[in-house]
């Protein structure tokens, strides 16, 4: 699914909250018409968002003691970063530093991120994750911004969300600048089968929505329009629609009925309907 969606718009971030745009009078949203001339860039955006959501999750997994350690051992940008934490009056503050130049995939990553939240969860089993960008600089695009992540435990179901809302800058050096504000949740289900564990059911939905705003006019946007489900033991999202938009462009993707299979349908703006291969 990632995959796919990058190719068209590049998902996340994958990740904004339709706060940014040219506004007339009726306070309605300018669409631009003109094919848009920010693809490429606009896919680093998503790819930036992606990663730097990936490592605030991570890092909170792992310094938190809120739950099960879930460090994706793979995330190389974690492991060339360096973390320190401290607990002052029950807020961890933790800083990820990632130096002058940590590599990841082929790129390059400096500055730092700077997060806290209570170390206990409050009256509703919530945690408040506040983060901040300090000297970001990725693929030589300078980030600034910060967001707020909450991560929620469902005392009734065992189940855990992390939602988040986020709202970053990005510069290039020719002057191009864009804002991405973006608003995701995804939940996490665990459905136990006591009499066979392999065949207890684990599965994620995700939903929200993004708009990704460059200063030439170009507009991209995406919305989760029914939660995208991922389940273990399936590389393919099995369900779930999201409406996806580059300028006045606008495809809508559906993923089906549930089925893991690589096959989706795709809808493009006069309603003419194909079915691709993820």
């Amino acid at each position: 699914m990632k995959n796919k969606v990058r190719a068209f718009l590049s998902l996340f971030f994958v990740v904004s909250t339709l706060l940014t745009g040219c506004k007339d009078d009726d306070n309605e949203v300018q669409i631009p018409v003109a094919q848009v001339t920010t693809a490429k860039e606009y896919e680093d955006v998503s790819t930036a968002n992606s990663e730097i959501d990936a490592v605030v999750e991570d890092v909170f997994s792992t310094e938190s003691g809120l739950l099960r350690a879930t460090r994706n051992f793979e995330n190389k940008m974690i492991d060339c970063a360096t973390i320190t934490s401290e607990v002052v009056n029950n807020i961890r503050t933790i800083l990820i530093d990632f130096g002058d130049s940590c590599e990841v995939n082929g790129e390059s990553i400096s500055g730092s991120i700077r997060m806290s939240f209570a170390i206990t969860l409050d009256t509703e089993n919530k945690v408040e994750i506040l983060f901040t960008l300090e000297n970001i600089v990725y693929k030589d695009i300078a980030i600034s911004g910060n967001a707020l992540k909450t991560y929620t435990f469902r005392s009734d179901t065992g189940n855990i969300v992390f939602s988040t809302n986020t709202n970053f800058s990005f510069a290039w050096a020719d002057g191009l600048t864009a804002t991405s504000d973006s608003n995701f949740a995804k939940e996490t289900f665990f459905e136990p089968n006591p009499d066979n564990p392999q065949d207890s059911e684990y599965y994620k939905l995700t939903s929200g929505n993004s708009v990704t705003q460059f200063n030439n006019g170009d507009r991209y946007s995406v919305e989760i329009t029914t939660p995208l489900r991922n389940e273990r033991g399936c590389a393919y999202t099995v369900s779930g629609v999201i409406v996806t938009a580059q300028n006045s462009e606008v495809i809508t993707l559906n993923y089906g009925d549930g089925t893991c299979d690589n096959i989706a349908v795709q809808t493009d703006s006069e309603g003419n309907e194909t079915t691709i291969e993820l």
